[in-house]
This record gives C-alpha cells, structure tokens and sequence, in this order.
C-alpha cells in the first residue's frame, strides 16, 4: 500500500501478481448527505480521469475511453488508459461506483502486451466482488 499513492485519501488494499505484472487496488470514501445526493457515477468518474490524467502526464497518459461495468448488481464508471513507467507501456482501468454514502473506487494496471489476458482477469474478479459484513 505504501507504494501506491490512491488518487482519493481512504482505506483501501492492493493485490499484486508479479508473475502476471499486474496490481490491482480497491479504496472506498464516505462522503456526506448532500454529495452522495448530487454526485452521480459519470461525474465522479469524469472527475477522476480529470485527476489522473493530470498527476500521470509525466507518464504519457493517454485515455482509451469511458468504461462501464456491473459491480456488485450496480453500474460502476471509469476509463481506460494508457501510459509508460520506466520504459514498459503500460494500461490500466479505474472504476468508481457509488452506493448510498460511499464512493468505491477499483484501478488495474497491467503490462501493455498483456492486455486480452489481464482484463479478462479483471473482468472475472469484479463480477465475483461481494459485498461482507
């Protein structure tokens, strides 16, 4: 966790797979009444990009698009993209979704020629998230 800095402060996990070059990392936020009220799903996504774009442009960040996808019987919004980290082009997804009074967020990132594989394993992980407790 320590070396992954979260575009948005809370709790949250990493998991990584070295073998298959892939991290994946999970954050939540609560935010108040009347955000959770006006805030919808595009615009905090539409925000998000806004923000990793903006600390990736170092990287040659490039977006491929706007992403929606089923996470726990909702619809999360995201975007792909693309960028290099020391000289290995790179991809990655990041999806938020919002349920009631929390904002979760879901990024992957993934070696560029790697791209069919790891997100069908992505895919397969999200459509196995469960809510607990």
């Amino acid at each position: 966790m320590e070396k992954l800095n979260f575009a948005y402060p809370g709790p949250g996990t990493c998991l990584s797979d070295p073998e298959r070059h892939m991290l994946l990392s999970f954050s939540w936020k609560n935010v108040n009444g009347l955000a959770a009220l006006i805030l919808s799903t595009k615009d905090l996504a539409k925000n998000m990009e806004q923000n990793i774009a903006g600390m990736m442009t170092e990287y040659g960040f490039e977006s491929t698009g706007s992403v929606r996808r089923g996470i726990l019987g909702k619809q999360a919004a995201g975007f792909g993209y693309r960028y290099i980290a020391q000289d290995i082009r790179m991809n990655a997804e990041s999806l938020v979704l919002k349920s009631q009074k929390t904002l979760y967020y879901f990024h992957c990132y993934f070696r560029e020629e790697r791209n069919n594989e790891s997100l069908a394993i992505w895919e397969s992980i999200l459509s196995d998230v469960k809510w607990i407790g």
